[in-house]
Parts: C-alpha cells; sequence; structure tokens
C-alpha cells in the first residue's frame, strides 16, 4: 500500500479506493533479463514496481533506454483510457510489479467521485504544465516554417 500511496496518479484516490485497486490487481515476479510486456502490445492496465529494477526501452518513440525502480508507475494513463504499451520492459534485476486493471481503476472512480474529481485536477494540471513546456520549447528554437 505504501508504494500505490507515493504513485503520483495513484495518490488522489485515499486509502479506501487504494485497497480495492490493490484487491483487483495482479502481483507478478520477473527475473532477471525477463520481458513484462512490448512496446505496443495492448495495455490493459498500468504497472507498479514493487521491488526491484526494470529496464525501459523506447518503441518507436526517440529516447535512451532507462532503468527504473520502486514506485514508478509504468503507462499510468492506461488506468483510465486504451492505449498501446509506450515502451519495452524487461526485468533488470528480479522484480515484483502489480498489474493495475483499468476495469478496477474505472469501477472505483465511479464509487468515488471526489477521488475521480482529484485525479481529473491533477491531470489538467500535468497537462497544462507540458503545455507550458512545449511553448517555452516553441519559444526558444523558433516557430517552425509554415507547411503552405
Amino acid at each position: 500500500m505504501a508504494v500505490m500511496r507515493n504513485a503520483p496518479m495513484l495518490k488522489p484516490l485515499g486509502d479506501e479506493a487504494l485497497k480495492l485497486l490493490a484487491f483487483g490487481s495482479l502481483p507478478r515476479s520477473f527475473k532477471p533479463r525477463q520481458a513484462l510486456f512490448d512496446a505496443g502490445d495492448d495495455a490493459e492496465g498500468a504497472v507498479l514496481i514493487l521491488g526491484g529494477q526494470v529496464r525501459l526501452v523506447p518503441g518507436s518513440h526517440a529516447g535512451p533506454p532507462k532503468v527504473v525502480g520502486v514506485g514508478y508507475l509504468l503507462d499510468e494513463l492506461a488506468l483510465i483510457i486504451p492505449m498501446q504499451r509506450s515502451v519495452s520492459a524487461v526485468a533488470q534485476t528480479s522484480c515484483e510489479i502489480l498489474a493495475l486493471p483499468r476495469e478496477q481503476m474505472l469501477r472505483i472512480l465511479e464509487e468515488y467521485p471526489d477521488a475521480a474529481q482529484h485525479l481529473r485536477a491533477q491531470l489538467v494540471r500535468r497537462t497544462m504544465s507540458l503545455i507550458d513546456d512545449v511553448n517555452a520549447l516553441r519559444d526558444r528554437f523558433g516557430n517552425p516554417p509554415s507547411r503552405d
């Protein structure tokens, strides 16, 4: 529960809703070099790392691989929308994860409208921050040439 409580996307839910999410989730263990999933796979929810380290390798997105550990929430938006995995994930060490199903999360958000509202507000703040970052990059590098 403590690891779930510290994940930014899950914080707004509160303890009671987190317990329900944990109850409906699937714990799994992986050995080093064992694949958790591949980029492009359908995501039925998010994956929370409970122990160990996982190497993330971008699929079609640019960027170097990175290693993440306890508390990292993979493909968090898959908790609320259908999507494909954004990266391939391979156990770097022995690791334990918790597969958090979207179906369970959506039921929880229906049962706990206050949590849904807090989550919505958090997503709006994060989206606005991303827009600010994009605008700052645009200002720094100039506007792209017109395609007319």
